[in-house]
């Protein structure tokens, strides 16, 4: 199936804007997750650190994905 993933604050990480993954029929986000570490070096150390909305929604590492989702990396910001 394929999948869209935008990656806005990340994307000078992974060297563009926007992406199309091919990932199994059986993916979830934590599949997604170690995919992008893997096709995007820049990207590894800082994966498994996002939020990722499937859809618009939040997407917890087991969520399931479907073919022609839109998946966005989004950066987790912390402050006080």
């Amino acid at each position: 199936m394929k999948i869209a993933v935008k990656f806005f604050a990340y994307g000078e990480l992974a060297g563009t804007s926007e992406s199309v993954l091919e990932l199994p029929a059986t993916a979830t986000v934590a599949d997604l997750v170690a995919v992008l570490g893997q096709r995007f070096p820049g990207l590894f150390h800082r994966a498994g650190q996002a939020i990722y909305l499937v859809n618009q929604q939040i997407g917890a590492q087991d969520t399931a994905l479907s073919d022609g989702d839109v998946v966005v990396m989004l950066q987790t910001v912390a402050g006080g």
